[in-house]
């Protein structure tokens, strides 16, 4: 990919020089408002169109958050910011990123005053929510899981949030290499004797003096991946 732009900026400036050379008067072509819009369509098959890729985005969801940072954009809003922090280290926060309430129910008077180009809620907000939310700024939902396709889920909502976002070069990398791990991870399986064996994957945490331990059944993304 890297390639391939390194090849057409030089094709660009090869045709720069040759309408120096050739002495051109013409006025170069103004970009209108609109070339630049970005249109994308969100799990309610709602049609959203931005005046270009959105910079200033707020998630309520961590897994929308996880793939905005994966795509290198930092949202301004997130909800439950501590929370967040806590349970993932693989997509990390830049400090600053403002706390916008619960991920159940984000306040609309700090999302408004973030003054998002966009808002990326998921299918676990509920109609009311995303409602008020659309009073601050544009909304796109994603679903939140989809227990009979979660990896393609997964990558729809990245894909997504790549063209939001003006990313969708990055959106596809991220894809590809997640594809390739999976593809590593079954060969190294294979040549150890394990391909077909049966595990059991759980989380487990604790809070105060409460152990909690999660099990991950079929239908989980986790269960999808192993």
């Amino acid at each position: 990919m890297k390639n391939q732009h390194l090849t057409w900026s030089a094709l660009a400036a090869a045709a720069a020089l040759a309408l120096t050379a050739c002495g051109t008067t013409e006025a170069p072509k103004k970009e209108s408002a609109g070339d630049s819009a970005v249109t994308i369509t969100d799990s309610r098959g709602k049609k959203i169109t931005l005046d270009g890729p959105a910079k200033r985005v707020v998630g309520t969801e961590w897994n929308v958050v996880e793939s905005l940072v994966t795509l290198g954009v930092q949202p301004v809003g997130v909800a439950d910011v501590k929370g967040y922090t806590a349970y993932n280290t693989a997509a990390p926060l830049t400090k600053g990123v403002k706390d916008i309430g619960t991920r159940g129910e984000p306040s609309v008077a700090t999302v408004a005053g973030l003054k998002p180009d966009l808002i990326i809620a998921t299918t676990d907000l509920t109609d009311s929510a995303i409602a008020q939310l659309s009073k601050a700024a544009p909304v796109a939902v994603v679903r939140s899981a989809d227990a009979s396709r979660q990896i393609d889920q997964m990558v729809d909502t990245v894909e997504l949030i790549g063209k939001a976002t003006g990313n969708e070069d990055k959106a596809e990398s991220e894809v590809d290499s997640f594809r390739k791990a999976v593809a590593d991870g079954k060969k190294k399986l294979a040549d150890a004797g394990l391909d077909g064996e049966k595990v059991a994957f759980a989380d487990g945490w604790q809070e105060g003096n409460q152990v909690s331990v999660r099990p991950y059944a079929k239908g989980s993304l986790l269960s999808d991946v192993n």
